[in-house]
C-alpha cells in the first residue's frame, strides 16, 4: 500500500530593517475631478507620485471622456453604491487606519503597474494594504447585469450544491527588475469561495497588509524597479473576466536601503495537527487560531520541489482543512 510520510512545521519570518522605508499614502496627492475628490488624468499630467513612486493613469478622450486604465488617487467615501457610477470607492469605505485618500487601480485591458523612483528605485519593496473597490465587491456580493454572484451556481453547471461554487477573485504581483519581468510573485485572493467549509468563503472588504518582501526567490535580492498587477477570476465570458477589474491600495511602502536582513523563527509542532500520518489519499490539517488571519499552506519533496501552495483563511478557534494526495508518489513530504 502507497505511504506518505508527512514532516510538519509552523514557521514565521522576521525582516530586520536597518534603514529608512518610504510611505506612499496618497494624502498629498493634488485631487482635480468630481469636486476635488479624485484624480483620474483628466486634466492632464499622465499620472501622479507619492513617496518614492508613480502611479500612470490614462484619460480616453473619446464617448465625452473616461478613466480607462491606471491608477486613480481617490477621496471618495462610496461603499454603499453598486455599479460602474462608482468607479472610485472602496469596500472599506475609508483609506487604510480612516485616512482621507487611497488609490483605486484597474488591470482589465492593459498593464497595469507601479514605476519606483528616487531612492526606492532599484530596491526591495516591503508591501501594501489591499481591499476590494466598491464596484468589485459589489458585483461580486450580488452580482450584477455582467458578472454572477459568488456562491451561486444558477446556470454554471458545475454540479456544485446551490450557494457552494468554487468561485474567486485572484490579484498577482510581479516585478520589474533591470527592464526584465522577474518570474516569481505574489498572489492575494480578493474574493475566495473554494473552502470545503463554506463559513470560510470571503469577499475582502477591509484593509488587509500584503507582504511583498518575499518577491526576489528568482534571483535572491527582490531588488525592484517597478511592480506590475494582474487581475483574474473564476467568472469569465466570451469577451474575458466579467468581475469587475477594480481593486484598492494603500500605504505602498517601498525601501530606501539595500536588501533587508530575513530570519526565519520555527516554531514548535505541537501548534499543529496533521493527520493521518501517514497518509494515504488524503491529510487533514486543524490547529487553533486565536483570531481571524490569513495562513499560507506549503507542501515540498525531499529535493525541495514545491507541490502545492494555498492561501487560506483561518477563523477563529479551531481551524481544519483537507489536502489531496492521491496523485502524489510514496516518500517523504515537508508541510509548512
Amino acid at each position: 500500500m502507497k505511504k506518505i510520510l508527512l514532516s510538519i512545521a509552523l514557521f514565521g519570518t522576521v525582516l530586520t530593517m536597518k534603514s529608512q522605508t518610504v510611505l506612499s499614502d496618497f494624502e498629498s496627492v493634488t485631487l482635480t475631478s468630481m469636486h476635488n475628490m479624485v484624480y483620474n488624468n483628466s486634466t492632464g499630467g499622465g499620472g501622479f507620485i507619492s513617496g518614492d513612486a508613480f502611479f500612470p493613469s490614462k484619460w480616453d478622450t473619446s464617448y465625452g471622456g473616461y478613466w480607462s486604465s491606471g491608477w486613480a488617487a481617490s477621496a471618495v467615501q462610496n461603499s454603499f453604491t453598486a455599479g460602474y457610477t462608482n468607479l472610485y470607492g472602496c469596500a472599506a469605505n475609508k483609506g487604510y487606519n480612516n485616512s482621507n485618500t487611497s488609490v483605486v487601480g484597474t488591470a482589465g485591458f492593459s498593464d497595469l503597474t507601479i514605476k519606483l523612483s528616487g531612492s526606492s528605485l532599484g530596491k526591495p519593496v516591503s508591501g501594501f494594504y489591499v481591499c476590494n473597490s466598491t464596484y468589485a465587491y459589489k458585483s461580486m456580493k450580488y452580482g450584477d447585469a455582467y458578472a454572477k454572484k459568488f456562491g451561486d451556481t444558477t446556470g454554471t453547471h458545475c454540479g456544485c450544491a446551490q450557494g457552494s461554487a468554487p468561485d474567486w477573485f485572484l490579484l498577482k504581483i510581479k516585478r520589474y527588475y533591470n527592464d526584465t519581468l522577474r518570474k516569481d510573485s505574489v498572489e492575494v485572493y480578493l474574493a475566495d469561495y473554494r473552502f470545503t467549509n463554506n463559513v470560510q468563503d470571503y469577499i475582502l472588504k477591509t484593509w488587509t497588509w500584503i507582504d511583498l518582501r518575499k518577491l526576489g526567490s528568482t534571483d535572491s535580492t527582490g531588488f525592484t524597479d517597478s511592480l506590475a498587477f494582474y487581475l483574474s477570476s473564476s467568472d469569465t465570458g466570451a469577451f474575458g473576466m466579467n468581475t469587475p477589474a477594480f481593486f484598492c491600495i494603500d500605504n505602498l511602502t517601498t525601501n530606501a536601503s539595500t536588501h533587508p536582513s530575513v530570519t526565519q523563527n520555527y516554531f514548535s509542532d505541537n501548534e499543529l495537527n496533521l493527520y493521518p500520518n501517514p497518509a494515504k489519499d488524503f491529510f487533514e490539517i486543524a490547529y487553533q487560531s486565536e483570531t481571524p488571519s490569513f495562513v499560507s499552506l506549503k507542501m515540498i519533496d525531499v529535493t525541495g520541489r514545491e507541490l502545492l501552495l494555498q492561501n487560506l483563511k483561518s477563523l477563529n478557534g479551531l481551524n481544519k482543512f483537507k489536502v489531496d494526495t492521491q496523485d502524489l508518489p510514496a516518500g517523504i513530504y515537508y508541510v509548512t
